[in-house]
């Protein structure tokens, strides 16, 4: 009885606060005034979405998932956040999450203009609560930011949290060229070791690319990771928030369970890999190099063996014979998919449109265009936000002209319980 009166309460509420939204807007009142009433009904619409369990208020344990040993009556998931590291083969990754995204037409925060967040500062929830499809709500937020898990939780309470991690001198050499770092220090991946990480260079305050990327893209200033006791306390931070953390060089079987964690078909995880460099533009580094970038990079280094160490306990629950069966699957569906898809492995000088790359160092791939289904998987970046964008823009327009016409109906609409709940469902 009373879950009953709390449901048709905050039923109430949420049209009380629309009816504001609408007369607030007719009545020419300052923009912040209707910005305020805007922000209070999303907040409203999350806390609906809560009461009548269309997100899930509880801690997802993967762990204790894989225990289960079933599968089969999981449903799938949702609401996502992806912190995005660089150079770790992130854009793969988001690619995935693009395209689940966009064929169940979820809601993503993304940026109002760029395909990334702002990098002199960490993700704050106000860069996208104002946006024209933040009435929305957001279901997936996958783009670069300097991440917060606490900013993050404000716009996606119920998200699931994953992040991707790879060998640091690895990610470090990629971002080294990737981002133009040779030009900028006048020398290759090998001198810089000799000279600057054998000297323990700390990271600059300003710098967007540096020491220890992963931890400072995971939200750690360039004080605290020096700091061998905050170090330590960010991993087991990290340890709490994120309920998967994947590794590039276990990439496959990392799929394998994020799709367990999802309760994804391994169909929603199959992958064309993303903003490859060509292989002439892939340093050669000496093994005296890796030593001293090794040692310099300490701190990303702590963090990467404790999460692959946590990996491969979560492949042990998996069971490694099942993993190793699930990961043929998912080759095999990958095979299947470049087989069918990419008639060419190219540069920018043969990509055309959508398949365009940011940069010209890394490989697309020409689609065939007799096959429309593939063309997601080969979508770049900037390209695939672009498109996303377009069409949030147009559903929250639709979602606003639709909130109006009902609301144009009055009080007897608020009255009809099942209307109002059938007119909500259709919102959220």
């Amino acid at each position: 009885m009373r879950s009953g009166r709390v449901y048709s309460l905050l039923l109430f509420v949420l049209m009380m606060a629309g009816l504001s939204v609408k007369y607030y807007s007719a009545s020419d009142q300052s923009f912040s005034r209707l910005m305020l009433l805007n922000t209070q009904l999303i907040y409203l619409k999350t806390r609906y979405r809560h009461f009548t369990g269309l997100t899930s208020t509880t801690q997802y344990d993967l762990l204790s998932h894989l225990n289960t040993n079933s599968s089969s009556h999981c449903f799938p998931k949702k609401q996502l956040d992806f912190a995005k590291t660089h150079k770790t083969g992130s854009s793969t990754l988001q690619n995935i999450f693009f395209r689940y995204g966009d064929k169940h037409n979820l809601n993503f925060a993304m940026p109002e203009k760029s395909w990334m967040f702002p990098y002199k500062e960490s993700f704050n929830a106000s860069m996208v609560t104002k946006l024209p499809w933040a009435r929305l709500g957001y279901d997936m937020f996958i783009f670069h930011s300097v991440w917060s898990y606490n900013e993050l939780n404000k716009i996606i309470p119920n998200a699931i949290h994953v992040t991707l991690l790879r060998d640091p001198v690895t990610c470090y050499e990629s971002n080294y060229v990737y981002m133009g770092l040779e030009r900028v220090f006048k020398m290759d991946i090998n001198k810089f070791a000799v000279i600057k990480a054998s000297a323990n260079v700390p990271r600059r305050p300003t710098a967007i690319i540096g020491k220890n990327q992963q931890l400072w893209d995971l939200g750690m200033n360039h004080v605290d990771m020096e700091t061998t006791t905050k170090v330590d306390e960010k991993i087991r931070q990290l340890d709490s928030q994120l309920h998967l953390v994947l590794v590039a060089e276990y990439f496959d079987e990392s799929l394998v369970l994020l799709a367990r964690l999802m309760c994804w078909d391994l169909t929603d995880v199959r992958y064309l890999k993303q903003n490859a460099r060509k292989s002439e533009k892939v340093s050669n580094i000496k093994q005296s190099s890796r030593d001293l970038l090794t040692n310099w990079l300490k701190s990303d280094f702590k963090l990467y063996k404790h999460f692959v160490n946590k990996l491969e306990t979560l492949m042990d629950k998996y069971g490694r014979d099942k993993m190793a069966n699930d990961v043929a699957t998912l080759r095999s569906l990958n095979e299947d998919l470049r087989r069918d898809c990419v008639l060419e492995v190219a540069d920018n000088s043969k990509l055309k449109g959508e398949f365009k790359m940011a940069l010209d160092i890394v490989e697309g791939y020409v689609i065939d265009k007799t096959k429309p289904w593939c063309s997601p998987f080969a979508r770049s970046e900037p390209h695939f936000t672009e498109q996303l964008r377009r069409k949030q823009k147009s559903r929250a327009g639709r979602a606003r002209d639709f909130l109006l016409k009902g609301l144009h109906a009055g009080d007897s609409f608020i009255h009809d319980d099942d209307a109002v709940k059938e007119h909500w469902h259709s919102l959220i």
